[in-house]
C-alpha cells in the first residue's frame, strides 16, 4: 500500500488496523511495526530507511489481523511532516513479509 491512509494531529493517539486479506493469519509467528519519516518521490511515498524507526505497539484483532498503534506520548513529539508505517510479519516457515 502506497497511499495516504490518514491525518492526524500531533500529541493524538494513532490506531491503524492491518488486516489479514490473504493467507491465514494464525501462520504468523510474530508482528513489529515502526513509524518512520517519508517523502515523496516519483508520485508515491517513500520511508527514509536511514531514519530512526518509533516503535509501535501491535496487538491482535480478533482472528483477522491486528491493531498496530501510537500512543500520543510519542506522537508529541514528531516533526510536522509525512510518515509511513513499515509493519515486518514472519510467517510460520521463516519468511519474513515487509509491507509498508
Amino acid at each position: 500500500m502506497h497511499g495516504t491512509i490518514g491525518n492526524f494531529r500531533i500529541g493524538e493517539d494513532i490506531a491503524v488496523a492491518l488486516d489479514a486479506v490473504q493467507g491465514d493469519p494464525v501462520t504468523v509467528t510474530a508482528i513489529t511495526a515502526q513509524m518512520k519519516p517519508a517523502t515523496v518521490a516519483a508520485n508515491r511515498f517513500v520511508l527514509d530507511d536511514s531514519a530512526a524507526g518509533i516503535a509501535m505497539t501491535v496487538a491482535a484483532q480478533g482472528t483477522t489481523g491486528w491493531l498496530v498503534s501510537l500512543a500520543n506520548a510519542a506522537t508529541a513529539g514528531l516533526a510536522v511532516g509525512i510518515y509511513g508505517i513499515d509493519a515486518r510479519l514472519t510467517i510460520a516457515g521463516g519468511v519474513e513479509m515487509t509491507e509498508q
